[in-house]
């Protein structure tokens, strides 16, 4: 019972209270909310962000970001295409070249940051523009369409009437990444590296290596997360993803990532990822105008930013928490 407060207390457990007031509030409003239908849409919506923002999380753990995510997902997922549409080769083995090619793309990311010493923003805000530009380049824009059956399953597929593939697949990366950051040595390194580079060097953890991984794994999770929506969406569109980054790091900050580094974890992530599409799936419900949408994303941005950066700041927490004595 002890735990279970503590959670509700917690940025994660506040923003879980906040999902489920806003679907109940929908609910008494339009009784389309809490169906199975709805639920099922909105969790496979809410899957592909949330995959891609399980890497972000672990890369703000070690105190980075990764701005190249949504384009690391449309070069994986282009090249997925290609070979499953235009090579004809097995979809599995077509999914299996992506996730290496966004390993390949996430790498590159690391070595410049950890051994060159490049400040992660930068790198990635560059090598996104890069990988964006070559997906145009080769495509000239144009979908490739007609995926296999097979492929479209992947992502459309539902088990039991209710229950969507990607949902399962989002949630058995969620169970491996949280096993890996709590109970083993390279998780408590991520975490280390995220809290005191200087005190992690100085203990004996290789902090470049550690840093080349966890960027070469939000390669493979945006690469995931982009071969499963091609794979959805029956064909490759150059503007997959596009709109992921801002949703990805709000979905890691709701959920109780520090963006300094060496606070966090996944499982809120998986709460910040269904805050924000329980959102867009209100605005729907509520017949309200879609630009609107936008808009919203971009306040739950701040607010998870402002929050955290209260959070990590003593003095800024100290005038926060007088003011509202005085109230």
């Amino acid at each position: 019972m002890k735990k279970v407060v503590e959670f509700l207390k917690s940025t994660a457990g506040m923003v879980l209270i906040v999902t489920i007031l806003v679907g109940i509030a929908v609910h008494l409003f339009t009784g389309n909310f809490f169906t199975a239908y709805n639920i099922s849409t909105l969790t496979r919506a809410a899957s592909f962000i949330i995959i891609v923002a399980f890497g972000q999380t672990i890369v703000l753990l070690t105190g980075g970001i990764d701005l190249s995510v949504a384009a690391v997902g449309s070069v994986a997922s282009m090249c997925a295409a290609k070979l499953m549409v235009e090579q004809g080769v097995n979809p599995w083995l077509s999914i299996l070249v992506s996730c290496l090619i966004g390993i390949a793309l996430g790498m590159i990311n690391g070595l410049f940051i950890a051994y060159l010493r490049l400040t992660p923003f930068i790198v990635t805000l560059a090598t996104a523009e890069i990988y964006k530009g070559v997906v145009y380049i080769v495509t000239k824009g144009s979908p490739i369409v007609g995926m296999p059956a097979s492929a479209q399953f992947v992502a459309n597929g539902v088990l039991g009437g209710f229950l969507p593939t990607i949902v399962i697949i989002m949630a058995i990366i969620c169970l491996i990444l949280t096993m890996m950051l709590k109970y083993t040595k390279f998780g408590r390194h991520i975490y280390a590296l995220g809290g005191n580079r200087n005190c992690a060097k100085i203990v004996g953890i290789k902090t470049e290596r550690v840093e080349v991984i966890v960027y070469a794994m939000s390669g493979l999770l945006a690469a995931i997360a982009g071969t499963m929506m091609a794979c959805k969406l029956a064909s490759f569109q150059a503007t997959i993803g596009e709109n992921w980054v801002n949703p990805t790091i709000a979905a890691s900050v709701l959920g109780g990532t520090s963006m300094t580094g060496g606070i966090g974890g996944v499982i809120g992530t998986v709460i910040g990822g269904l805050l924000q599409q329980t959102v867009s799936t209100s605005i729907t419900l509520l017949r309200v105008s879609s630009y609107w949408e936008t808009v919203v994303t971009g306040g739950v941005v701040l607010i998870a930013v402002t929050v955290d950066a209260i959070k990590e700041n003593p003095v800024m927490r100290d005038k926060v928490t007088r003011v509202f004595k005085k109230k």
